[in-house]
């Protein structure tokens, strides 16, 4: 029986490369069909939604974007000797239907494709889109597992404002929409990236007094790598019952990451979120999504590549979890 869901269009498939040897295949020739997909299966969803952003750079362009880039890698990992393909399974869903001026409809068509594909025991893997969508795709989560959820949120900004010029669902929202409809606690948040010179004082203030902790990239190289992930997992996963993990691409340092409506210096370097994110994944992480991607001026593909091999980073993480008993 073939796959529907309303509000949701199929994409028409990825790049396939001709190799003579399967064992060479990349990720664009093994994709399930969703009604194959298993249960514990990666499921990606396009959500093409970009919204009353700054600076309107071609985000909706991010997951066929991502797709492209996702469709040149290979679903092995060396670090854990993994391949989620063979051991998961993935699909393509396609993307959401989005209204560009409409954040009701989006938002709830969002909603329910997410809730519908953790129904059915799959793995959410997404791309946006303004990190708008993180409100809706987190808030199905979130409410999926009764509430009690942690997050991993990498961002060079806070995302706390209140509104922006009366927009309460502008893209550096959606963290206080979550915690105001209670969808997850700060001291389950786990908050890394932030970027100097580009945030108001009075936002990051306000931030701290409600109890959240942001990891300034100084404070991230002090404690180093490996202490920041084991207080990432703990934050998230203390007293919770799942978490998830939101990757806004301008947390990257712009030398590396430079095709988002804000690229800036300082922020993280390619190894350092690829084992972040393995770590996360193997740590039990039940989603992932990457957002604010603009693939129309990403010359080089450079953001592109990070982006999907992170998500593989995550699924490969998460494969291994669930492999050793998770």
């Amino acid at each position: 029986m073939a796959f529907t869901l309303p509000h949701l269009q199929r994409k028409p498939g990825w790049a396939v490369q001709s190799v003579v040897d399967p064992a060479f295949a990349k990720l664009g020739g093994l994709l399930s069909d969703p009604a194959d997909l298993p249960k514990g299966g990666f499921a990606f969803l396009g959500i093409p939604f970009e919204g009353l952003t700054i600076n309107p750079i071609g985000g909706r362009g991010g997951p066929d974007g991502v797709r492209t880039m996702l469709s040149t890698l290979r679903p092995y990992s060396p670090d854990l000797d993994i391949d989620f393909v063979e051991t998961n399974g993935l699909s393509d869903l396609g993307d959401v239907d989005v209204e560009q001026l409409d954040y009701d409809a989006t938002f709830a068509r969002t909603e329910a494709i997410v809730t519908e594909c953790l129904k059915r025991g799959w793995i959410p893997v997404i791309s946006g889109g303004s990190h708008s969508v993180t409100e809706a795709t987190l808030r199905a989560f979130s409410e999926f597992h009764g509430k009690n959820v942690g997050v991993v949120w990498f961002d060079g900004h806070p995302d706390i404002m209140d509104d922006y010029k009366g927009d309460k669902h502008y893209c550096g929202c959606p963290l206080m929409r979550l915690i105001e409809g209670g969808h997850v606690r700060p001291e389950n948040v786990a908050s890394f990236g932030l970027c100097g010179f580009a945030n108001a004082a009075g936002e990051i203030r306000k931030g701290r007094d409600m109890g959240l902790h942001f990891y300034t990239m100084d404070e991230f190289y002090d404690k180093g790598l490996e202490q920041c992930i084991q207080e990432a997992v703990a934050k998230a996963t203390d007293g919770t019952d799942a978490f998830y993990i939101t990757f806004d691409v301008d947390g990257m340092d712009h030398t590396f990451a430079p095709a988002t409506q804000y690229p800036r210096p300082g922020g993280f370097q390619p190894w350092e979120v690829m084992r972040f994110i393995r770590r996360l994944g193997m740590a039990g992480a039940g989603a992932m999504d990457v957002t604010e991607y603009a693939p129309l001026i990403d010359t080089t593909r450079n953001t592109g590549n990070i982006l999907a091999t992170l998500l593989c980073e995550f699924m490969a993480g998460k494969a291994h979890h669930m492999q050793n008993g998770g």
